[in-house]
């Protein structure tokens, strides 16, 4: 005969749940904050009261959609349970009656409320829901409860509940407090400078409705403190979202975005303000990933200099690169000593040819919340490991060797397109662009900023190869844009050439006549050494002399003036050519300034 069983809950499963699996002071306090904004929160104000005495609190209100007693009870009581993941969270909730837009949840776990087991040991928590007639409801937790007897059922230790009508004790129109007593750990200045630096990296500030949510900090023990301190010293405050963009880094950033259909991945790569390339490429061998999009900036010594005056601190202290799901961050990635991505482990490998966490700084953003890319129960191991990830991060390389390739192989490590003008930087970015898009995944290649000066400069064959490759895209594509610009890129090209080509001939021309010039010039100069020898007239000494000059003179006009068509027509002097000219000119020169020194010295009376 077979019986039904049931599994029994150890009270011990609070710890497993709560201060036992959140393990940072901080990631609790995200936790807390995540559920604000799940809530539709638009202001979140986290207080720490009484902060260096013997009853400190953390009290964390928000002005969200709050709750009701059918929520307390069937939500947040409800262990492991999560409305946001079955979907019915805001079944509810109408959106047309309020002024801040549908959001993607930050959290669907069911546990993130446990966190305020890791603050403190006693909770009292006080909600209103935006709704007509609401009334406030309070629940008062004491953790230490759960944790006297091991065999005793979870679910049979009881928490305090009363509803208090209209009256609130903070206040609440709508929204919930965390009021969070006895606390566990310490507080102090650099830890909350710290809550602080790591709130303002929580969201991720090009997010659709990031604007809409603000965090605000106060610790009333700290005010004196704060005077006189710049923002990033300032206990105090609203906290600021740090938008890479506003640091007005001119430096080398890459930019990835992979569709929403899997189908296609568009890259662009900006040295400083010009943009280098934008290709749209088929998406064939990463389909699991959808809706990512990364952004990578190498951090030359002029872009760390730039980020220190503005941010306060070394780049490497604060992170490289960071990664957030709908909006959020997702821990440990970007925090500086974590190298979860093993960035630094490849850089040990090749010290001068690959990119470490030193050098780089962005962001990847997940945005949907339907992809295989789950963040792990425990909060600070990152995301799942699932096929998924494997793709994920597999093409996290795919563009940050991109992006080395350019910064090792064409700047150098030092070099900007928009500060260096030498052929040599321009064909190594020409022969950039001929690999690149010599691909059969290429679908679209947009004409960069300076794309006819990189050809003018590049080897024939590169450039040969890129019109080539440009012609092959627009002939497999039905867009009329990718079409029109591969016309007008050859148009362009053959212009290009025809010019070089006619300006070649100019030079070549130029040369000959230069180099018929200097032969006569010594042909002159022997006959006038032997009219010396036998006229030893004064008069005639000098016309000989001025002779000499003029011929010196003319033989650096014609070579200045060759100088001046090829620059005019855009045809490149090559290191040689110009040190060629220029010990001819220097030549030239000293010739004149003999014969001037001869006739100072002769004392010639005219």
């Amino acid at each position: 005969m077979q019986n039904s069983l049931q599994f029994r809950v150890s009270s011990a499963l609070k710890d497993i749940i709560g201060k036992d699996l959140i393990t940072d002071d901080y990631i609790a306090v995200f936790e807390l904050v995540k559920n604000a904004f799940d809530a539709h929160a638009t202001r979140v104000d986290i207080h720490f009261e009484n902060i260096y005495s013997e009853n400190p609190k953390i009290i964390i209100k928000d002005n969200g959609k709050g709750m009701n007693y059918n929520d307390l009870t069937n939500k947040w009581l409800f262990v492991a349970y999560s409305a946001k993941k079955e979907g019915t969270e805001d079944f509810d909730y109408d959106y047309r009656t309020k002024i801040y837009s549908k959001r993607a949840f930050a959290g669907a776990k069911g546990i993130g409320r446990f966190s305020c087991d890791r603050l403190g040991k006693y909770l009292y928590l006080e909600t209103r829901k935006d709704e007509p007639n609401a009334l406030t409801e309070t629940l008062i937790t004491n953790w230490e409860r759960f944790e006297e007897d091991i065999r005793e059922n979870f679910i049979d230790i009881n928490i305090l509940h009363e509803t208090t009508g209209n009256s609130s004790i903070y206040g609440l129109i709508h929204g919930t407090v965390l009021e969070i007593s006895s606390l566990r750990e310490g507080w102090w200045r650099d830890k909350f400078l710290r809550l602080k630096d790591s709130l303002a990296k929580l969201i991720n500030p090009s997010k659709e409705g990031s604007s809409q949510f603000e965090i605000y900090l106060h610790v009333n023990e700290e005010i004196e403190n704060d005077k006189g301190n710049e923002y990033y010293n300032v206990v105090n405050g609203r906290i600021k979202n740090f938008i890479f963009e506003t640091l007005e880094l001119k430096t080398t950033k890459i930019e990835v975005s992979i569709s929403s259909d899997s189908q296609t991945i568009t890259t662009e790569l900006f040295d400083g303000g010009t943009r280098i390339y934008k290709i749209k490429e088929a998406n064939n061998d990463f389909p699991l990933l959808f809706d990512i999009n990364y952004t990578i900036f190498y951090l030359n010594h002029s872009a760390k200099l730039t980020f220190a005056s503005k941010m306060g601190l070394p780049s490497v202290q604060y992170g490289h690169i960071f990664v957030y799901k709908n909006g959020f961050r997702i821990y440990p990635y970007g925090e500086p000593g974590e190298d979860t991505l093993k960035i630094d482990q490849r850089k040990s490998q090749g010290y001068n040819r690959y990119l470490g966490t030193r050098e780089i700084l962005g962001n990847i953003e997940i945005n949907s919340p339907d992809i295989d890319l789950k963040e792990t129960t425990s909060r600070g191991d990152g995301l799942i490991k699932t096929e998924t990830y494997e793709q994920f991060v597999s093409y996290f390389w795919v563009v940050l060797r991109r992006l080395e390739k350019y910064v090792v192989e064409v700047q150098r490590w030092g070099m900007s397109i928009e500060s260096q003008v030498n052929f040599d930087f321009r064909a190594r970015v020409s022969n950039l662009l001929s690999k690149l898009t010599d691909s059969d995944d290429l679908l679209e290649f947009d004409i960069p900023d300076n794309f006819f000066e990189i050809l003018e400069a590049s080897q024939s064959s590169s450039a040969d190869n890129i019109i080539q490759n440009l012609n092959r895209v627009a002939l497999s594509s039905d867009n009329v844009e990718v079409i029109r610009h591969a016309q007008e890129a050859a148009l362009q090209y053959e212009q290009i050439k025809n010019a070089k080509e006619q300006a070649e001939q100019l030079a070549d021309e130029q040369r000959r006549r230069a180099e018929e010039a200097t032969r006569k010039l010594k042909d002159q100069i022997s006959e006038n050494l032997f009219l010396k020898s036998i006229n030893s007239s004064d008069y005639k000494e000098v016309i000989s002399l001025l002779h000499h000059i003029g011929i010196y003179a003319g033989t650096i006009d014609n070579n200045l003036r060759g100088i001046s068509l090829r620059l005019q027509n855009n045809i490149p002097l090559s290191n040689e050519d110009i040190m060629e000219i220029l010990k001819l000119l220097s030549f030239e020169t000293k010739k004149i300034l003999n014969v001037v020194t001869f006739a100072t010295k002769a004392n010639f009376k005219l």
